[in-house]
Order: C-alpha cells, then structure tokens, then sequence
C-alpha cells in the first residue's frame, strides 16, 4: 500500500451493480503508515489499545464497522416477507467474514442522490441485482482490515488471512479483533472492485446456510412496526372519502353531521375527495360515516367485467387450421388484498417534511414529495418500516404516491403529524388490479412443438403490477394447453414436457418434481395429479406437480404439492422454501377462490367475505426441492405463483376428463355438462 494524501469529493469509486442499481466506495485518505500497539503474547490487543483514528470504518455505502466490533449493514430494499433484511446481510457478512453475531441492520430511507443505487423493490431482482455489489462491498471492507493488520505487525497483506470476527496471522497464533483494527482501517485507501478477491463458493460458511431471520422475533413479538404501528407526538388520524365507483368525480359534500362527532378535529377537501381528521381511529372513521359526498359516475360508470371480456373474446376469435389444436383461457380481475391496507404517516411543516410509508418504491415517494412541497431534497426524509405484504401493490404506479400525497395534504392544513388508514373495503374496491384477460393458445397436431401463445388484456379499469404480472395468465394458458395438446396426441403430460424441453434448468426441474411426487403412480378415483412448469421472466426455472380430490359436487381440495426450483446460488434455503410456500399459497387463492367482478363501474367484493383468501385448513401438504447451483442467484419472490394455477387446472383434468379453461376453478364449471 502506498501512501496518498487526502482527495477531494470528486475522487471516489463506483461499482456498477445490474439492474441499474451501483455501489459507492468512498474514503478519506491521509497517508497509510505502520501504528504501534501493545499486543499480549497472542497477538491480540492488551490493555488500552495505542490505535488511533477514526472510530468507524464505512468503505461502501451498505457497510459500517465501529471499534467496539460491530458491523452494520444498510439494507435499500423494501421488506415485505421475502427475506431481503436477512438475505443481504448475510451475502455482506459472508464476504466480510464478520461473526454473524455482530451484524445489526439498518434500513435505508427513501435516497434520491442514488446512495444505494435502485431502491425499486419489484420483479424479483433485490437478491440477483445486488448479490455481486454486496459481495464486493464486504470484500473492499475485509482487505481494509487485512492492510491495517499487516502494518500493525510489520508484515505483507498476504500473510494475513481471516476468521470470523479477526484477522489472523498465518503460520501463527496471532490474531487482531476487527474492532480494534477500524481507527487504521479507516485512513486506508479503498481499493478499487478488481483489486480485492472474492471468495469461492465452496468456502462459505454463512450464505447456503438456515440463518435465522433478522426480523423473526419481532414478528413473532409483535414488536415489528409497519407503517399502521407508526406513532408520533401529536399526531392525528385520518380517513377519506370517495366515490364507490372506479374514477367517480365528487360534485360536494355535507360536514355538518361528521363535525358533531367527539374527536373529529377538521374535515379537509382533497382533489376529488373530503379527508376527516380526528384524535382516534374510532373518531375518523364514525365521522366519515356520517359525512354526505354526492358524486357522479366516471368513465366506468357504464363498465361491467362480463362485457369486457366477451369483447375480448369476439377480438380474439380466428378460425382454427384443420390440424391445429386452439383453446382461449381466461383469467379474472385479482386484488393484490396484503394483509396491511394501505397507510402511512406524514409529517408536513413548513421548513421539512419527514414521512414514513410502507412501500416497495421510496425513491419515487421521495421525488413525489420533493415535487409537491417544493421543498430542498435535505429537509425531506421517507422512512420504510415493514410491509405487511406488497404483492406489487405498493409500487409507486399502483397508488402509494396518492395516498402519500393526500396525506402531505392534510398533514399542512392540520400543521400536525398525520396518520392515513385504508380499510379493507376501500383497498378492495380502489384498487390497481391485476387486469382481466383472454388468452388464444393453439399448436399444430401433425408437427409437435412449442404453442403459439396470443394474449389481449382488459383496459376499462385501473391495472397495475400483480405478483409475477403478465407470467400468471401466460403460464395458466400455455401449461394447461400443453396437457390437452398431450391428450391430442395420445401422450403423457410429462412425456410431452420432456419433448418440448429436452435439457437444461426447465428439463431438470420437471424431472425432479415429477420424480419426487411419484408421477404415473395410481390414485384413488376422484383423485387427479397435474404438472406445471413456468419460468418467470426466463430467470427462474419453477416446476410443480399438485394432487387433488374433485368431490362429485365439483369441489377442489389440493391435497399435496411438489415443488422444483433452480434459483441459482441460494444465500438461505429457508427464505427460498418460505417463499415458494406463499407463493403457492398465494397462487392457490387465484386459482380456486379469488375473482374481483365489476358491475356499473363498481367493484362488487368488499371484504373477505366476499374476496375469500385460501385457508389454513384448506392448505395442501407442501414439499419443495432447491437444484443445488453455485450459478449468480435469480430471483425467488415471485416465481412460485404463476406455476400452480395450471398445475392445480391440470389435475383437475386429469381427475374429471374435463379441460380448465377459466380462473378461478369453480364447482359449477366442473359441473356444468
């Protein structure tokens, strides 16, 4: 290491990260020269350590060492139940070679100077985009270390390797804390990404393993805040009112009833809704209750979802070859339905703004505030507590930055912190839903090979992002055409499947979750077995097998689903299961119960009543099997659920004789002659 004096801002390093996201590496640098200390006879620091310095060592963005020998690890990602506060500080750690047992996370607010790069939490990208960035954080940090150790001991960098926690002096029994190294470490030059080594993956000991959750015993606690647990000072409750109708416009309102209720504090007037400020939940929501808004119908008030889809099916309509075999699929509206409506907190003055939102997308939230507000992007701060699910539903174009916004609002004509809630009723029924489509699949009967897939979507009512998008109706079409193709044919689904996917990743997953499940094995009548396999957003090869019982009324039970998944090197086994388990789950309610219907441009489901989600006694035996792969990982959040609507259709199938064409499956359908 040579020396080198101080440099100024603009002297720093950046490491390109996929996905549009980087990693900064940034230091201060006087000059690097050997420390006395006083060491015991092991090497290790005795009494009152001579290093001095800096008391942290920050040599990226996601990475802080202090002297006491804690490490904290900034996660920029949004948790929402896929693990990414846990999986990403174990990738750092790993690198790092820290003891696991002093690693604290922070989480990173909402940074629109692109600190941490994307902080976008969408398409299954947290772990894959970033697997290599974290990797090179934690390496740039243990060849600090390593340095600093070398000239506390007067000897060359390649004789100091590491264990967890220490650097250690080969051929010796000499070893340095990394706490009592960071004052030196931090005065050293940060080395550029090519210049440090990376481990090999056969030598971790942290990544691959079943570390606990970092946020498991608050949620086991209930000590875990989500937005709805936010409490500040002073602050007040807050509730809007709307039109029922999708985009329906208010004409006016009445306040004087909603006044008279204790606690109401202020009735404030949006853009196209009144919002009712009061003391307590109880308070907002009775004066909601009794305000009167008078509206007009929007451009839906004429829609239903029965007549949009039979337009669509008079488009879609063609004329089949006479060898060819065609079928139209048909997939409903979806509400994304997370267990935490939506909500957050706001707390507008006239000098700042500091906000606190459950969302998958900060940044954005961020810039909407910096926009409305006209405030210096330094006076705005957007925290991200926890998610109480996400689904896509918090991504910026599927309404966090509305409700942010109606808050920032009301928050300045109160001059009051501000919590807004959405019940259950509203999130249904304004929601972004996953869009109503028709898709036409069709494949020659003479010459076996891939079918053609064609889709068209509904566009009458607000859509957005819905887990896994546009791979949920494309994988029900095209996996249970490929069952009725094989029954054209006279060939068995997984004979078929293995034509058409002779090798590779989408070849070894179909095997082994055929393998696993006993495919070709007898059931009881009334029983089916259906395989399904599905690569979402070609990054992630997904095959399951489901088992079900059909009783004589129609109705599904799965009993049992196999699950094979290749997502590459895998940081934790029991975040991917965890993930492939909901998933399913989640794919599950799609696929047998969920169904948003419009009529007269009102969404008809209210609660979960009548929008039913999947059970705990309805929950089928789940199995799931990792493709072992030191490959980049791939992604894991989203890919389970495209793949078990038509694996669940296909056995279905496979039980009556009778094709699945239309989500959700329900008894009338399989009953219908």
């Amino acid at each position: 290491m040579t020396s080198a004096g101080p440099l100024d801002r603009r002297d720093f390093l950046k490491v390109a990260a996929t996905a549009g996201g980087g990693l900064m590496l940034s230091i201060y640098l006087p000059a690097c020269a050997p420390v006395p200390t006083t060491l015991g006879p092991t090497g290790t620091p005795s009494g009152r350590p001579t290093l001095e310095g800096p008391t942290t060592l920050a040599p990226a963005a996601y990475v802080r060492l202090d002297a006491d020998g804690t490490v904290t690890i900034t996660v920029h990602r949004s948790e929402m139940g896929q693990g990414v506060r846990t999986a990403l500080p174990m990738i750092l750690a790993e690198e790092l070679d820290a003891d696991w047992g002093t690693i604290r996370v922070e989480q990173a607010d909402g940074d629109i100077s692109q600190t941490y790069g994307d902080q976008n939490t969408g398409g299954s990208v947290s772990i894959s985009g970033f697997y290599l960035p974290f990797r090179i954080a934690g390496a740039v940090a243990r060849d600090l270390l390593r340095t600093a150790a070398a000239q506390v001991w007067g000897i060359d960098k390649e004789q100091c390797a590491t264990e967890p926690g220490f650097v250690v002096r080969l051929g010796s029994a000499q070893r340095l804390p990394y706490g009592y190294l960071v004052p030196l470490a931090a005065t050293l030059r940060v080395p550029y990404a090519d210049q440090v080594e990376l481990k090999n993956e056969d030598d971790f000991r942290i990544v691959g393993t079943r570390v606990p959750r970092i946020d498991g015993p608050g949620l086991v606690t209930g000590a875990a805040r989500f937005g709805m647990d936010v409490r500040l000072p002073g602050m007040l409750y807050a509730v809007v009112a709307r039109g029922a109708g999708i985009g329906e416009h208010l004409t006016g309102y009445d306040d004087a009833e909603a006044r008279r209720v204790p606690g109401v504090r202020a009735i404030v007037p949006l853009p196209n809704a009144v919002g009712v400020v009061a003391e307590t939940t109880w308070s907002a929501l009775e004066g909601r209750r009794t305000l009167r808004i008078t509206t007009e119908g929007g451009p839906a008030k004429d829609y239903g979802s029965r007549a949009d889809e039979q337009s669509i099916w008079a488009a879609m309509q063609a004329e089949a070859k006479a060898d060819e075999l065609v079928a139209y699929y048909v997939v409903p509206y979806y509400s994304h339905a997370p267990m935490e409506p939506m909500d957050c907190v706001v707390d507008a003055r006239t000098d700042r703004c500091e906000a606190w939102v459950s969302t998958q997308d900060p940044q954005a939230v961020a810039q909407a505030i910096l926009r409305q507000t006209r405030l210096p992007a330094t006076r705005v701060a957007v925290h991200v507590p926890l998610l109480g699910g996400g689904f896509g539903r918090r991504l910026d174009n599927n309404d966090p930055i509305p409700t942010v916004l109606e808050t920032l609002a009301i928050s300045q004509a109160v001059e009051a912190p501000v919590l807004m809630m959405w019940t259950r009723e509203e999130d249904l029924q304004h929601d972004y839903y996953h869009p109503l489509s028709v898709t036409r699949v069709s494949a020659s009967l003479t010459k076996v090979g891939q079918p053609s897939v064609v889709r068209r979507e509904a566009d009458s009512i607000p859509t957005g992002a819905w887990r896994a998008v546009t791979n949920v109706p494309e994988a029900f079409a095209r996996e249970c055409f490929i069952d009725e193709y094989a029954a054209a044919l006279g060939q068995d689904p997984l004979a078929l499947r293995r034509l058409l996917f002779p090798h590779g990743a989408a070849r070894a997953v179909i095997d082994l979750a055929a393998e696993k499940a006993g495919w070709g094995t007898p059931l009881a009548p009334g029983r089916g077995r259906g395989l399904a396999f599905h690569a979402t957003w070609g990054a992630t090869p997904v095959a399951q097998v489901a088992e079900v019982t059909v009783d004589p009324k129609g109705q599904v039970r799965v009993d049992r689903v196999v699950c094979a998944v290749d997502c590459g090197q895998v940081i934790n086994p029991s975040l991917v299961e965890a993930q492939m388990e909901g998933g399913i789950i989640f794919g599950l309610t799609a696929a047998l119960k969920g169904m948003i219907q419009v009529e007269n441009g009102r969404v008809l489901q209210t609660n979960f009543d009548d929008y039913p989600l999947l059970r705990l006694d309805e929950t089928p035996e789940i199995e799931v099997y990792i493709v072992p792969s030191h490959e980049r990982p791939s992604g894991i959040g989203e890919m389970a659920n495209p793949v078990i609507a038509p694996a669940v259709a296909n056995a279905v199938f496979a039980a009556t004789g009778k094709p699945v064409r239309r989500l959700p499956i329900l008894p009338d359908d399989l009953t219908r002659a």
